[in-house]
């Protein structure tokens, strides 16, 4: 995936040096050249100098080739404008901004633009949110690699269905719901939401029947 972050502060610096590891194509921007450092040496992604709502800078970073943008900067006015250019300008699907303001994070969400908050958490957090319409594998378990356990975040798709009713006990079982940062082990009778972060244990061989099943 291209992804491109505004901001590289502590949070911003983090998300690129972790999401640079699982493979992702990374691009930074920020106002200040020494604030790079802070990527360590052996970050290989992009590092643009300049304003992260500034158009120009934004198209030499390449934003019209992204498939996520994260606005992580210390300010929320220009984490907002950036999220918004991306959002509307560039039709970006995958947009997550940090936001201090409570109220203001609850106006982004209903516009499609995915919040996050404190450093550590965010970074974790972050990662979750790229994951929407996709399939994170987490873990493989055991020598034949015939099991693992894998995260994806609901869509509208199986909004109102049990968890009696997703559960294929022969070939995967949902094992833990993640809502509004509080995670639970579920009942059979709890229902699911849009945008939960679900965790199944599923069998390899049955990924592609469990990605139909969830419409993604």
């Amino acid at each position: 995936m291209k992804i491109l972050i505004v901001g590289c502060g502590k949070l911003g610096a983090g998300l690129a040096i972790e999401l640079y590891k699982k493979g992702h194509t990374i691009t930074i921007i920020d106002s200040d050249e020494n604030a790079f450092y802070r990527l360590g040496s052996d970050f290989n992604g992009t590092t643009v100098v300049g304003n992260g709502y500034d158009k120009a800078t934004l198209e030499e970073a390449e934003i019209e080739y992204t498939d996520a943008l994260i606005c992580v900067t210390g300010n929320d006015e220009i984490n907002a404008v950036a999220a918004k250019i991306g959002k509307d300008n560039y039709y970006i699907k995958r947009v997550i901004a940090r936001i201090y303001n409570p109220r203001k994070a609850k106006v982004f969400e209903a516009l499609g633009i995915k919040t996050i908050s404190t450093t550590g958490f965010s970074i974790d957090r972050a990662n979750e949110l790229l994951s929407y319409n996709m399939m994170d594998s987490l873990a493989l378990l055991g020598k034949d690699i015939s099991t693992e356990i894998v995260r994806i975040i609901a869509t509208h798709n199986v909004d109102g269905l049990s968890v009696k009713e997703i559960n294929d006990n022969q070939e995967f079982n949902l094992i833990s719901i993640v809502r509004n940062d509080t995670s639970f082990i579920p009942k059979e009778t709890d229902v699911i939401q849009t945008n939960d972060i679900l965790y199944f244990v599923t069998k390899t061989n049955a990924k592609r029947k469990l990605k139909i099943f969830l419409g993604i």
